[in-house]
């Protein structure tokens, strides 16, 4: 019990100049993927074990932001259906997770974020996919990438 039965790790992001990554979507269960590269594929060897999930990576948000950035869970590679955020929510909703309320309009928020969260809806051996992604809950902009540190993920299984 507690024991590390596998560490699977996401291919990290090169070097690049490539541009961030505009969090489009406004939906919670449709979000705006980071990078799928970095997806991680995990087949649980038990199926009662948990699963611990982490993630570093840049955000910014514009002038009064409001949105998610996290962990999702899919059962399908593609995360075309199934798609769910693994981390436990406080209050009403996370529509205000990540926010900057300036009140000028004009400093934006950057943040280099390194986040964990367990997975602990494991129920079989059936393969599961997990990736970074958010959404926003107003109209300004969220952002992943914009010259900051690339995304890295990484999951271990945890026999319970």
């Amino acid at each position: 019990s507690g024991s590390i039965i596998q560490t699977v790790i996401g291919t990290p992001e090169p070097n690049t100049n490539q541009s961030s990554v505009d969090i489009t979507s406004q939906s919670a269960t449709a979000p705006t993927f980071f990078n799928s590269a970095c997806n991680i594929t995990l087949t649980p060897t038990f199926s009662n074990s948990k699963i611990f999930i982490t993630f570093t990576a840049s955000i910014r948000l514009d002038p009064d932001a409001e949105g998610y950035v996290g962990i999702y869970y899919s059962s399908t590679s593609d995360f075309s259906s199934d798609v769910h955020i693994l981390d436990p929510k406080r209050g009403a909703s996370r529509n205000e997770a990540f926010r900057n309320n300036d009140g000028s309009g004009d400093a934006h928020i950057f943040w280099c974020i390194s986040q964990s969260t367990w997975d602990k809806t494991v129920t079989n051996t059936n393969t599961r996919y997990y990736s970074v992604g958010g959404y926003k809950s107003n109209n300004d902009n969220i952002y992943y990438g914009d010259q900051g540190v690339g995304l890295t993920m990484m999951a271990q299984e945890i026999k319970a």
